[in-house]
């Protein structure tokens, strides 16, 4: 049997950080976006409630990718289960995304599948349930 954080579980925990600092950045670029709409040629403000949503949910996956990070390099078996809810969580933030006019069909569909990829490894993936135990 296969152990530790090698192969592709090693491909998902690098895309996973680049995942991360990608949300942070986007974050960070809708703040400033929000300040300085003429920056993007945007004429009007984005509405507070559509932002802070956007905020909140990009900060709440990084702070769970730290989480993530903390759990699977001490090989805890919770890490399976939170890496569930956490890709779970991250298709549904797209969702809302989408359904309060921040992404398009496309958009969403592209951005889901990492999240719907990462769910299936984690729910099937053998080296999984071996690498991650108390």
């Amino acid at each position: 049997m296969k152990k530790g954080i090698r192969g592709w579980l090693l491909v998902y925990v690098i895309v996973l950080a680049i995942f991360s600092t990608h949300s942070l950045g986007l974050t960070i670029a809708s703040l400033i976006i929000s300040a300085h709409p003429s920056l993007v040629g945007m004429q009007s403000f984005i509405p507070l409630g559509a932002l802070l949503f956007y905020v909140i949910t990009n900060l709440i996956e990084v702070v769970y990718t730290i989480a993530l990070f903390v759990l699977m390099f001490k090989k805890k078996k919770s890490a399976i289960i939170n890496n569930i809810i956490f890709n779970a969580l991250s298709v549904v933030f797209l969702l809302s995304w989408h359904f309060i006019g921040e992404k398009s069909v496309i958009g969403t569909f592209v951005d889901a599948l990492p999240g719907l990829i990462g769910l299936g490894y984690f729910l099937t993936s053998k080296r999984v349930r071996n690498t991650f135990v108390d």
